[in-house]
């Protein structure tokens, strides 16, 4: 008989969900909601936007917010130099609502603590560091991801509307930046930052009127400077004239259409600004002077007396003024190493009296007298003060030379050897004169004449 094996056991392996725990359930529910959180911030996260400043002193990456009407709607992630390594990249994690509205027309530029002649400005930024603030308008445009950065506060910001123009200082004019431009003692607008144009012969400034008061700007508004006063004595009296005491202190520019008729100008027009109010006027009511036409002209004799603003002359006619002046070296140009002169003439084409008031025609016709033998010449512009003035003049016996229409940046016209009379020779021929008058033969007359003159009149015949 044959013996049957004991059976043996089945163990029965339990389920999964039969050996999970609901102590486990806990943190298994947790890690899931952390998952969903964060997969629902990175789905509703916004893009990346690239600003490319020149400098980005206190921006730093995981720190630096940017604002939008002091809300924050982004953060830094990222600084970094561009390619070339001329810029600075601030690569910035947008809002996702507001993506939109970074639009081609926004505008960025960086918020630090500032002390001006208008004040304090940025004290916010003292305690929670610089930030970013953008700028655009309140419709959306279609997110744009690259952007240029500006260091400053644009004049205008998007959605605000104005009159942007460029204002060039007259001779004698000291610009101020970020100063306020007024209009009848009412602050209308203002001023940016003060740069050299672009010959380098006059600095110039990027100005703003906003709206409504830019309808008042035409063509025939003039600018003046209104940092300082000025001191007039005349039959009522001494005056003090100036604007305010902060403008006084801070400078500034006002600014009159003080005639009708002017026409409407448009975005980047350009103004002067004079050195105040009386000479914006005067330059209202002078004749038609044209447009400028800048020249150049290398004086051998470096003298004294000659300044911006001097005048040009023409057959006694002032037809312009020194807008800039320089020493030049220049050995393997002149042959030695002398210091000579380099003047920038600024001549208005109208005061020629042309019938074709252009650059080219006046350049053809200053042409022509230079082949006839016309040069420029420092001469006394006043005895008294020593000053000097540009005449330009027709010599009989001068060398042939051309008017070097090809030069840069301005076209030269030949020079000829100053004339300038020794002030101080000058007074001492006069007092020498009338120490050799003979003073004392003449009283003596003069008084033998008055008394033979008394004598007659008591004579009773």
């Amino acid at each position: 008989m044959t013996a049957t094996p004991p059976e043996v056991p089945t163990v029965r392996r339990r389920s999964l969900w039969e050996r999970a725990s609901i102590v486990w359930m806990v943190p298994l529910t947790a890690l899931i909601i952390a998952l969903g959180v964060a997969w629902q911030n990175y789905a509703n996260r916004g893009p990346l936007i690239e600003i490319a400043f020149e400098e980005a002193a206190g921006i730093h990456a995981g720190e630096t917010e940017m604002r939008y009407r002091d809300i924050t709607v982004g953060l830094v992630e990222e600084v970094a130099f561009s390619d070339s390594l001329d810029k600075v990249i601030a690569r910035v994690r947008l809002d996702k609502e507001i993506t939109e509205y970074a639009d081609a027309d926004a505008r960025f530029w960086i918020v630090r603590p500032q002390v001006t002649t208008q004040g304090v400005s940025g004290l916010d930024t003292v305690l929670s560091g610089v930030f970013i603030e953008a700028s655009w308008d309140t419709e959306p445009g279609g997110f744009v991801a690259q952007h240029e950065g500006a260091l400053d506060e644009p004049m205008l910001r998007p959605g605000e509307d104005g009159l942007t123009f460029k204002l060039t200082a007259a001779p004698g004019v000291l610009l101020v930046g970020d100063t306020p431009i007024l209009h009848k003692g009412i602050e209308v607008g203002r001023i940016g930052t003060p740069e050299l144009g672009p010959d380098d012969a006059a600095a110039q400034v990027e100005g703003v009127v906003y709206a409504p008061y830019d309808r008042l700007v035409s063509s025939s508004t003039r600018f003046w400077d209104t940092s300082g006063f000025s001191f007039s004595f005349g039959p009522n009296g001494a005056e003090i004239d100036y604007s305010s005491i902060a403008s006084l202190i801070a400078g500034g520019v006002a600014f009159g259409t003080l005639v009708s008729g002017g026409d409407p100008v448009e975005d980047g027009a350009v103004f002067e600004i004079y050195a105040d109010e009386s000479a914006a006027r005067a330059s209202l009511f002078s004749t038609n002077q044209g447009p400028s036409l800048n020249l150049t002209a290398i004086f051998e004799d470096n003298f004294a007396g000659l300044t911006a603003g001097s005048e040009v002359v023409y057959d006694g006619v002032r037809v312009g003024e020194v807008s800039n002046l320089n020493g030049i070296v220049d050995p393997e140009r002149f042959g030695d190493p002398n210091i000579r002169l380099l003047t920038t003439l600024s001549i208005r084409t109208g005061r020629l009296g042309l019938s074709e008031q252009t650059p080219e025609a006046t350049l053809d016709f200053l042409a022509s007298r230079v082949s006839e033998g016309m040069r420029a010449r420092l001469a006394n512009a006043s005895l008294l003060t020593g000053g000097l003035r540009v005449e330009l003049v027709t010599l009989d016996e001068s060398e042939p030379a051309i008017l070097d229409r090809e030069a840069a940046p301005y076209p030269i016209v030949p020079t000829a050897p100053a004339e300038i009379s020794d002030a101080a020779a000058t007074a001492e021929g006069v007092l020498e004169r009338i120490n050799n008058l003979k003073i004392e033969e003449l009283i003596a007359s003069a008084t033998d004449l008055m008394d033979a003159a008394t004598a007659l009149a008591r004579d009773d015949e």
